[in-house]
């Protein structure tokens, strides 16, 4: 995972599998200040299971109890659709990340 910060936006790009093998601490690396938006980029994961999925829903509980909010965008084909038969296709967003000169890179494993 890398971590952009736009303004008080946080940007996770999330790439490879997520799977019960990788998801044990993503909840912990999506995390932001209080009232912040966190945007899970989902461009680069090519697998996602119940345990990923899981994680996501972890982390974005966490984020909602801290007044922000969390919603992913730009999944590919593969991981929209597993999105959709949960019906967690509602948490995904058109936000496209512009990458700006004010933001700052993070990355985390």
């Amino acid at each position: 995972m890398t971590s952009y910060r736009i303004g008080n936006v946080r940007v996770a790009a999330l790439r490879g599998e997520l799977d019960a093998s990788t998801a044990r601490e993503l909840a912990d690396h999506l995390t932001a200040p209080p009232g912040s938006l966190v945007v899970a980029d989902l461009s680069g994961l090519t697998f996602i299971d119940s345990s990923g999925l899981g994680a996501i829903h972890a982390a974005r509980r966490k984020v909602i109890e801290g007044g922000g909010n969390l919603v992913v965008c730009r999944p590919k084909p593969a991981v929209l659709r597993v999105l959709e038969i949960t019906g967690l296709d509602t948490w995904v967003t058109d936000w496209d990340p512009a990458w700006s000169n004010g933001s700052s890179l993070e990355t985390a494993s």
